[in-house]
């Protein structure tokens, strides 16, 4: 299944996509909802060829599975990042981030997100949806603070 969430953000794209790269954005645009603790060190971006594993925690508390990232594009010229995860129920989450230039200042930031985790597939498809909302919310809030820096 597909999940396909984009959002209007009122920072310049290379802005944006410098951001995105950032652990630490990623950990600010989750808060409230997940957590995650990295096994290993931290790194400040996310690179390339890179996976990366760690303890989810739902609300950022609630211990749940060990979940996997790795990045398999990390596009500068096209502002894309592309991962394979997986985890827990899930056996595929394909996850495509795309930063767009919409001029202005203003970025069209797309989270696009394929799922297969047996018969839970419906259910996290909906958590999915849910969850990707809440983030790029999280998204639009960042935007408006680093938009004006």
């Amino acid at each position: 299944m597909l999940v396909r969430v984009s959002t209007r953000l009122p920072a310049p794209a290379g802005v944006v996509w410098d951001t995105v790269q950032r652990t630490d954005t990623l950990r600010y645009v989750t808060r409230g909802l997940l957590g995650f603790r990295l096994e290993g060190d931290a790194p400040e971006r996310l690179a390339e060829g890179e996976t990366y594993r760690m303890r989810l925690l739902f609300f950022g508390l609630l211990p749940a599975w060990r979940h996997e990232i790795r990045v398999v594009r990390l596009d500068d010229a096209h502002r894309e990042i592309r991962t394979e995860e997986h985890g827990g129920p899930v056996r595929t989450w394909r996850h495509r981030i795309a930063v767009d230039d919409e001029g202005w200042g203003s970025t069209r930031y797309l989270d696009e997100i394929e799922i297969a985790a047996g018969v839970a597939t419906p259910f996290v498809w909906v958590y999915t949806q849910l969850f990707y909302r809440y983030r790029q919310r999280r998204w639009r809030r960042l935007a408006r603070r680093i938009g004006s820096e």
